[in-house]
């Protein structure tokens, strides 16, 4: 919901629009990850409902493969309501957690773990990402966590994960605004599995990323200036970036330039998914060949 100012109560407010379309961190981050060209596929749970199906279908229409999603009967799928107000967004969650959902049903559907190049989760079900993980990285895969807030299974997961860029609300959360970002992304990477990049980064909105390798230390990338309409999505679009400049053979850092510019980009029109930049458009504003 587009607003002029944000409501207070006992008031009537008339809205400037009203969309409705798909979002989460995960499928988003598959949906950027199709319009750059890849090939990605979601496993999930949604409602046997109209919602259920609209979420399916809008994957489909972005070329995200949706054999792995389950269709569960009296169940309410993941539902958010967002006022965007002078570029910012408030996010107001319903039904995100306590997700019904068995790795055997997967194997039922035949997700493919182990043909997967990256696999990347929310903590939203541990247990199924655990066992996802183990997987993926035994085939030789890697596994990238997008996380904005310490979660039930986080620790047993990052033990499962080679890239870990989490929210800057995820160290607020832990230490308050006053944390050390240094030591915080330092000891994030240090816990990740030794036989991987230990790549540790954090997403920090206006003031744009951070990224920590045992190779490059600490990385600042500024924040890019654009006339933000609605920051929805926008970390969520970093990381489906992210892993595409990765995935084609750049550094971690140009990797998080490449995303830092198309998060920013991202910004300049309403809703996660409808404003994707394509590539071009991205190296262009981020000086990257």
């Amino acid at each position: 919901v587009q607003l002029d100012e944000f409501p207070s109560s006992n008031k009537k407010y008339q809205a400037r629009d009203l969309f409705e379309v798909g979002g989460g961190p995960v499928p988003t981050a598959l949906v950027t990850l199709a319009r750059l060209g890849n090939r990605v596929g979601f496993a999930g749970v949604v409602g046997d409902s109209a919602t259920g199906r609209f979420i399916a279908e809008s994957l489909r229409k972005e070329q995200v493969d949706t054999s792995g999603v389950v269709f569960r009967g009296g169940f309410h799928s993941p539902t958010s309501v967002i006022l965007v107000e002078n570029g910012q967004r408030t996010i107001l969650e319903c039904f995100q957690y306590d997700l019904p959902l068995s790795v055997a049903e997967l194997d039922a559907r035949n997700v493919p773990f182990d043909q997967c190049r990256v696999f990347l989760m929310d903590a939203r079900l541990p247990e199924i990402h655990s066992e996802g993980a183990r997987r993926v990285r035994a085939a030789g895969g890697q596994v990238v966590l997008d996380c904005g807030h310490p979660r039930r299974g986080v620790d047993e997961l990052l033990k499962l994960t080679d890239i870990a860029i989490l929210s800057y609300t995820y160290p607020e959360t832990l230490h308050g605004a006053d944390y050390d970002l240094h030591d915080f992304l330092a000891d994030l990477s240090h816990r990740l599995p030794t036989d991987g990049p230990q790549i540790a980064g954090l997403t920090m909105g206006a003031d744009g990323c951070a990224i920590y390798t045992p190779a490059s230390s600490l990385v600042h990338i500024p924040g890019r200036k654009v006339e933000a309409v609605d920051s929805t999505g926008a970390g969520d679009v970093f990381h489906g970036a992210f892993v595409h400049a990765y995935l084609h053979g750049e550094s971690p850092v140009e990797a998080a330039r490449f995303a830092n510019a198309a998060a920013a980009l991202k910004c300049q029109g309403m809703t996660g998914r409808s404003p994707l930049p394509s590539e071009g458009e991205i190296r262009r504003f981020s000086n990257l060949k």
